[in-house]
């Protein structure tokens, strides 16, 4: 009796403990498949915020035309067997910045409008009279959108000079802090969350598919360095190509580099001359300096981009493409159709592919950015919410001495 007693006890110890450990288990793999949901929703809630996505090209139209070349070409070029294979080395992507992967219509060129701030409204720099003129004639092709011969240089070298002497943290804290405010012509929108969200899937794509993507812009290269991080945290510093301004150490003081020993009490500043505006044949000249190698695709969206554009398809070893974003979407976005129907054309002429805003996305900026159809242009809204900014619109004109301009400040 003893031992059958002590057989019924070890069989009830060994059925409780059987019940307590899938209690554990159970409790454990409840808390597993929570962690794993949590991590899930954490993920897309990060995902969201940059506008990016897991799911390949997921916010452009089954039906692209786009989405079959590219897929087509990627498949040709990185199959080991096909004639047209490319090695990794040589998969070389350029992408302009502004009109292409984010919006160049806020209201104007991101570094443009971040210059007519600097020099009309920010209360901690002192203008000259050429500065505020070049301010003033950015602000008649915000309103108009007609650009006068000669302002893109003049801009250029003005930006330069307006951030002289401002070391090369601050700058990118300046630029931003700029970013960091409401979009013009948007509701829902930071200045710097105006990426296209199907180029930056497109772009995502070819980099996943072993391409090595290099950013290719007119912009300043130390605000695309400010602002692109977040939405292509892959994209290092060397894979950043855009207009360049001279950099010097803050003892320097206008000498000669070759002349100006180091200190150690020096750090990197802006130098305030233009070296090279980031545009139109400089496009190819840069790749060639900095990259040292022909590109096989190319994205674009204008006739600064024609250059780069051509460089990639022609006299080219290799299969190549061009693709040209065509702004063509009056409802979603500010497009300008005569623009789009100038690019289409230009696009058939010169073997590029043409992009349609309209007919290939399903989605622009996000579900959350919209048009302000009732937004009217005025320097004041577009530039007060920024850094240092004046409690009153500017008032000095191209003409006023400057004695008035550091009173206006």
């Amino acid at each position: 009796m003893k031992t059958k007693f002590v057989s019924v006890a070890a069989a009830l110890l060994v059925f409780v403990l059987v019940l307590a450990g899938c209690g554990a288990n159970n409790a454990s793999n409840a808390g597993a498949a929570k962690d794993a949901q949590d991590a899930k929703t954490e993920q897309a809630a990060a995902q969201d915020a940059t506008g990016d996505t897991t799911a390949e090209l997921a916010s452009w139209t089954e039906d692209s035309p786009t989405v079959k070349l590219v897929k087509e070409y990627v498949a040709k070029v990185t199959d080991e067997s096909s004639p047209d294979f490319i090695p990794a080395e040589d998969r070389i992507v350029t992408i302009d910045w502004d009109g292409t992967l984010f919006a160049e219509l806020d209201p104007i060129y991101f570094d443009w409008n971040m210059y007519v701030h600097r020099t009309l409204w920010d209360s901690t720099y002192t203008p000259t009279d050429e500065q505020v003129e070049v301010a003033q004639a950015i602000e008649e092709v915000e309103e108009t959108r007609k650009f006068p011969d000669g302002l893109e240089a003049k801009h250029a070298k003005c930006l330069a000079e307006v951030f002289k002497g401002m070391s090369i943290d601050d700058f990118y804290k300046y630029v931003a802090e700029f970013g960091n405010t409401d979009a013009p012509k948007f509701t829902g929108l930071k200045r710097k969350d105006g990426y296209y969200k199907p180029m930056i899937e497109l772009v995502n794509y070819f980099h996943d598919n072993g391409f090595e993507c290099f950013v290719v812009s007119g912009t300043d290269r130390n605000v695309l360095r400010t602002l692109l991080p977040e939405y292509f945290p892959w994209m290092d510093n060397a894979h950043i190509k855009g207009s360049v301004s001279t950099v010097e150490a803050s003892g320097q003081n206008g000498e000669d580099g070759l002349e100006y020993t180091w200190t150690s009490d020096d750090s990197l500043v802006e130098g305030g001359e233009l070296v090279i505006k980031d545009v139109k044949a400089n496009k190819p000249s840069i790749i060639a300096t900095e990259i040292g190698k022909q590109p096989v695709v190319s994205l674009g969206n204008s006739s600064g981009d024609s250059s780069m554009a051509n460089y990639t398809v022609n006299n080219n070893k290799y299969q190549s493409i061009a693709l040209m974003l065509c702004c063509d979407d009056t409802e979603r976005d500010w497009g300008e159709l005569d623009k789009a129907e100038k690019m289409a054309k230009s696009c058939e002429e010169n073997g590029w592919h043409a992009v349609s805003q309209k007919n290939e996305w399903k989605t622009i900026y996000g579900e959350t950015a919209k048009i302000d159809k009732s937004w009217e242009y005025s320097s004041e809204k577009c530039n007060q919410a920024g850094p240092n900014a004046r409690e009153t619109e500017y008032a000095a004109s191209s003409s006023s001495s400057d004695q008035e301009l550091a009173q206006a400040a």
